[in-house]
């Protein structure tokens, strides 16, 4: 009786804590016409590339995405190359997918924006940087990325050549000279 004292003691307590409600989601209503029209490019490629912090903390877009020549060694590789969106989707289209809150809607965005939503002058000025990039190439970046890789490689294992190179023969020494010793 007196350990369902507790159980019940602990329970009612671990309600006040943490309630039973689910945490409310963020919503965000998609850009309005008027706000797209006046989106800012410069601004909207400083939120893409990560330059410029999200309001709601959310991920930059640059992270899993790719627009025209921007980066050294461009964008992610998770999502779509968004150079040429524009001529793909209209206007109201990206801006609900920016949004999360409409019929088009990204499985792999929605998860991550729905808590970190995009306020209306976000979409707007990443709506006016895609628009921008429009007509640019699709920059394949794949063959700097991996010569990239293979000199960092080299160069780590050069360095911890040079680091370590005496590392074994200290090591061998010693013992080498211990064996001498017992067999005298």
């Amino acid at each position: 009786m007196k350990e369902r004292k507790y159980l019940l003691a602990i329970a009612c307590f671990t309600f006040l804590l943490f309630g039973c409600g689910v945490a409310p989601e963020l919503k965000s209503a998609p850009a309005s016409a008027e706000a797209i029209a006046n989106g800012d490019t410069e601004h909207g490629r400083k939120l893409f590339m990560g330059y410029v912090h999200l309001e709601q903390e959310g991920p930059p877009c640059m992270g899993c995405h790719n627009v025209g020549e921007n980066g050294i060694l461009g964008g992610g590789a998770l999502g779509p190359d968004l150079t040429n969106i524009s001529s793909e989707r209209n206007d109201i289209e990206l801006a609900s997918v920016l949004s999360n809150n409409r019929w088009l809607k990204s499985p792999v965005m929605e998860p991550i924006y729905t808590q970190h939503p995009l306020t209306e002058g976000e979409q707007a000025d990443l709506i006016a940087f895609m628009k921008s990039s429009n007509g640019e190439p699709e920059p394949d970046k794949e063959l700097l990325v991996l010569g990239v890789s293979i000199l960092l490689t080299i160069g780590a294992a050069v360095v911890l050549g040079f680091v370590y190179r005496n590392r074994l023969r200290s090591v061998r020494r010693a013992l080498v000279n211990k064996a001498e010793k017992e067999l005298l």
